[in-house]
């Protein structure tokens, strides 16, 4: 499942402006619904860069070659259409918009409220007091997330490592080991099948690292997950990230739980 608009916008998000792949990112945005026609050398041209940094881009990005960037422009027309149905959202006020959207929020959130979480998160905040690696991800909105939880989380002494170009997650992934716990927040349970799109992480399942996923998918079991967090959701556009962005807030608070426990406990 690769999305490219959300490839393309997180490679114009982590790369410099400078850079061709940049350029290339930008140039695609900007002009998706009229590309189908281009070859490699229109590309190029238009960039204002070699053939050879096209395909090397390509590659980058996750795909194959160019041929493999063209069939991805190609469908995304048919993909966009259907995307366009996220802004659905259950109406409760029909007379204002605004208000319709945040009581849709608040309904959400009351599922999550509702939602059995607090020992899942207990074991993993305690997992992530224990491990000295630990890295967050996740795809787009999700990713946000992790990028907050990174930044909370200093502020009590724990760095956690996480970044924003896919191909620099799947790197930090396969090269982890067993002494690393990776938290990966996914609404969908999808981050695996978009991220390892062609391939399938840790061949060795004995010297992966672990892995929890926060998600509302409850129907997900993948072997190399050691642990869930699952939320209910609604899984509409009123639905995501908030239940995420609290449940990073959760962990937070509880980290500063358990710090303060052990420096009380050391105290006496």
């Amino acid at each position: 499942m690769f999305n490219l608009m959300i490839i393309l916008l997180s490679t114009i998000n982590s790369e410099p402006k400078d850079s061709n792949n940049y350029k290339i990112a930008k140039f695609i945005i900007e002009n998706i619904h009229n590309l189908e026609e281009f070859t490699l050398t229109d590309f190029a041209q238009s960039c204002y860069v070699s053939n050879s940094s096209i395909s090397r881009f390509c590659r980058d990005i996750g795909l194959r070659d160019f041929h493999a960037l063209k069939n991805q422009i190609a469908r995304f027309a048919i993909e966009h259409e259907h995307a366009k149905g996220k802004f659905n959202f259950k109406d409760f006020e029909a007379q204002s918009l605004s208000k319709s959207y945040i009581l849709s929020v608040i309904d959400n959130l009351k599922t999550l409220y509702n939602s059995h979480i607090e020992n899942d998160l207990e074991h993993l905040v305690e997992d992530i007091h224990a491990y000295k690696k630990v890295a967050a991800f996740g795809y787009m909105q999700s990713e946000n997330v992790a990028l907050n939880l990174q930044y909370d989380l200093q502020t009590n002494g724990k760095i956690l490592f996480t970044c924003i170009k896919f191909i620099d997650q799947v790197d930090y992934i396969n090269n982890a080991d067993e002494e690393t716990l990776i938290i990966i927040f996914s609404e969908s349970g999808t981050y695996f099948d978009r991220v390892f799109q062609r391939t399938k992480p840790f061949k060795n399942l004995k010297m992966k690292p672990k892995i929890y996923m926060i998600t509302s998918n409850f129907s997900i079991s993948l072997p190399y997950i050691d642990a869930y967090v699952r939320y209910h959701s609604r899984n509409d556009f009123a639905s995501h990230p908030y239940p995420l962005i609290i449940i990073s807030d959760l962990i937070c608070v509880q980290y500063t739980k358990i710090l303060q426990e052990k420096n009380n406990k050391t105290a006496l």
